[in-house]
């Protein structure tokens, strides 16, 4: 009785997490103030949003971001680089990225390992009020494991196709102090062949935290991960000179045994929170990293076949870099009384800083493979210096949103954001030989440009039209700086997005499924065309278009049955552009695309501790390259079911079973050149995860 209540309540728990995020995707629960700006359900958000918690990441084997996103709706993954994917939303790629709701520039380092996070939570659409710089594409949010009031463990061992081995640990609870000292740690180790002939990656990473309440209304909590990162490397299939891509087999690489790639990644943060009292609440976030990057391999260079000569050049690559970001946050939020209604406001500020230098080394058409018989045991070759360079971004901005509530059952959003942007970038970075680091860097003259005093909108209205169901509209803007110059000398202004959305959102089931609907146009304007009267310089003239639908289910169909389910539709294209209008700009998104989770668990009769999961993902037709010159991945699906099984009330155990029917398909692609990646091949796990 008692293990079945606690059961019960933990999905009450998930439930509400899974329907309650923060304004801008920050929170992921009702009970918790852990990295929060201002807590709001998903329903009264004017915009589309998607949570997925760690229930479904462990039931579905979720280890990194781009598992997680390849299950998301409307996402799709690129990248040339098989381990810095680059995820689509409503044709634009995705640059906002956030961890504990606190902004950063750029990716975060390597693919996040999803060991260390409770939740992720997207935003599709404009994103640019607490992220500043951004394409329209959304922001994704990484939020962190807390230490936790109560003693908690858990752990878990993997293993599976292609030698792939995973073990987990996580244990969290009060320290010291009657529980005001209260601490977290979780580490991680995997270790796998790839389905690909030759190639291993590896990843090691551990997490530590630690909370304080310095007072009962304030507390500070201190973190840091490292990680150790060493992926398999390749840069991909090339397709045919006449296009298409190409058909061999799917454990082809064309790489060379001694392709080697070591990430090592180090982050910190400090957060102090203070509740101010009348539900006023202040947060302060600081955080740190650095990245050290080196890597090698050989690779194909935009190396196109024939069907009857599959013969082409290698390159042989060495690369080492520096990347360093900062970033600070501090907002203050809570409730306003006005004309005897009461209203929410936030009210922040950010910070941040990115450096990134690199020196890198090549030596072009070093060796010669056969696509269709490729050799991976040539030998390593001299290398030529082949420069590098160095960028220091900077960004800053202030931002306020206020929620208001003029009658019973309508909220306003209304919100604004002004930023400051620079961006400078020198070459160089030469040295003779990647074998001698203790040779100082040499650069050239600085190169930068920057955006004042920018201001991004954000607009929307959300009308309740029962208990259960509302409607919502909302305007927001985004930008994108750029280098392009005019004639006369000057940046062009910075690319805008400028997006529209309508939609509807409802609770069904008992306020159990969260249902939702949404039509969207994205404008993005000041896009950089060539000056027809001046040879070498620019005019911000360019437009694009993206129009689509997106519908979405989430929640819980019984108490005992999962579902998380979303369909999406996109149509892009050129607007205004003097080679391409008409066309579609981002031809690797698909029109179409569905992905479907659902889990269900036996609580009585034979089954009982039983339980039964299957994800169904569909993409539309997908082109890479530029036609008719270009590659062609048709519309496929790819099924995978788990059964797991109740060992105890501690203990589960778990097979998993990927692309259940085999499907051969290419899950990337990206042209004739390189840069596509048959998708994996059927392939098995077993788990066995422990919690107390």
């Amino acid at each position: 009785m008692a293990a079945s209540l606690a059961a019960g309540e933990a999905r009450a728990e998930a439930d509400e997490a899974a329907h309650t995020v923060s304004e801008l995707v920050l929170v992921g629960a009702k009970d918790t103030a852990a990295g929060a700006k201002a807590a709001t359900p998903i329903k009264e958000i004017p915009q589309t949003v998607t949570v997925v918690g760690r229930e479904r990441i462990e039931e579905q084997n979720l280890f990194t971001l781009e598992d997680l996103m390849a299950q998301a709706p409307g996402i799709t993954t690129t990248g040339i680089s098989p381990e810095s994917p680059s995820f689509l939303s409503r044709g634009f790629s995705i640059d906002a990225y956030l961890i504990d709701g606190v902004a950063g520039i750029g990716y975060p380092g390597s693919t996040p390992d999803l060991a260390i996070y409770e939740r992720v939570e997207v935003l599709r659409g404009a994103a640019s009020l607490y992220s500043g710089t951004a394409s329209p594409a959304g922001s994704i949010n990484l939020v962190r494991k807390r230490p936790t009031a109560e003693f908690q463990a858990s752990g878990a061992a993997l293993v599976g196709s292609w030698s792939n081995y995973r073990i987990e640990g996580d244990v969290s609870g009060p320290l010291a102090q009657e529980g005001r000292l209260r601490g977290r740690l979780v580490a991680s180790y995997q270790d796998q062949d790839m389905f690909y002939d030759v190639a291993h990656k590896s990843r090691a990473i551990l997490y530590g935290a630690l909370a304080y309440d310095l007072t009962p209304r304030t507390t500070l909590t201190l973190g840091a991960h490292y990680q150790d990162f060493q992926p398999a490397n390749q840069t991909g299939l090339p397709g045919y000179t006449t296009g298409g891509l190409l058909k061999v087999r799917r454990s082809t690489f064309l790489g060379a045994d001694w392709n080697r790639f070591q990430t090592k990644d180090t982050v910190a943060f400090v957060e102090l929170a203070h509740d101010l009292g009348d539900d006023w609440r202040l947060r302060a976030t600081v955080q740190t990293g650095q990245q050290d990057r080196m890597d090698k391999y050989a690779y194909v260079g935009n190396g196109a076949v024939t069907p009857t000569n599959g013969w082409t050049n290698q390159i042989a690559y060495w690369g080492e870099n520096f990347t360093r970001r900062n970033s600070f946050d501090v907002n203050v939020g809570g409730p306003v009384n006005l004309l005897g209604r009461s209203h929410d406001l936030l009210i922040g500020a950010d910070y941040q800083t990115y450096t990134n230098k690199y020196v890198e080394w090549r030596h072009s058409s070093f060796a010669r493979i056969d696509v269709f018989n490729p050799v991976t045991n040539v030998p390593e070759p001299d290398y030529k210096p082949n420069g590098g360079g160095q960028q220091d971004v900077e960004q800053y901005g202030v931002y306020a949103n206020a929620r208001l509530r003029p009658f019973d059952g309508t909220a306003v959003v209304l919100g604004g954001r002004f930023s400051w942007y620079e961006n400078s970038s020198r070459s160089g970075g030469t040295r003779a030989t990647p074998t001698n680091p203790p040779q100082p860097w040499t650069f050239g003259a600085w190169s930068t440009y920057e955006v004042e005093h920018e201001f991004t909108p954000y607009v929307g209205i959300v009308q309740d039209v029962s208990e259960n169901w509302s409607i919502y509209a909302s305007y927001a803007d985004s930008f994108t700086p750029q280098s392009s110059r005019t004639v006369d000398g000057e940046f062009l202004d910075p690319i805008v997005g400028r997006q529209y959305e309508a939609g509807v959102k409802g609770e069904v089931l008992g306020n159990r499924l969260l249902l939702s609907a949404a039509i969207y146009r994205i404008n993005q304007v000041n896009r950089a065309q060539a000056d027809p009267d001046h040879e070498g310089f620019f005019i911000a003239t360019g437009e694009v278009v993206s129009k689509g639908l997106e519908l979405e289910a989430t929640g819980r169909i019984s108490d005992n049955w999962s579902l998380s389910a979303g369909y999406a539709y996109n149509k892009n294209e050129y607007e205004k552009d003097a080679a391409n209008g008409g066309k579609p700009f981002t031809l690797v998104s698909p029109e179409h695309s569905g992905k479907l989770y659902t889990n269900y668990r036996f609580t009585d009769g034979m089954l009982k501790g039983f339980d039964v999961g299957a994800a169904v993902s569909v993409y539309g037709e997908m082109i890479g390259g530029t036609p008719p010159i270009s590659v062609r991945q048709p519309a496929y699906a790819v099924a995978n079911v788990n059964l797991g099984y109740r060992v105890n009330d501690q203990m589960t155990l778990r097979l998993s079973v990927n692309n259940l029917f085999d499907t051969t398909y290419y899950a990337r692609i990206s042209g004739v050149g390189r840069g596509n990646y048959y998708g994996e091949p059927r392939s098995v796990m077993l788990s066995l995860r422990a919690a107390y």
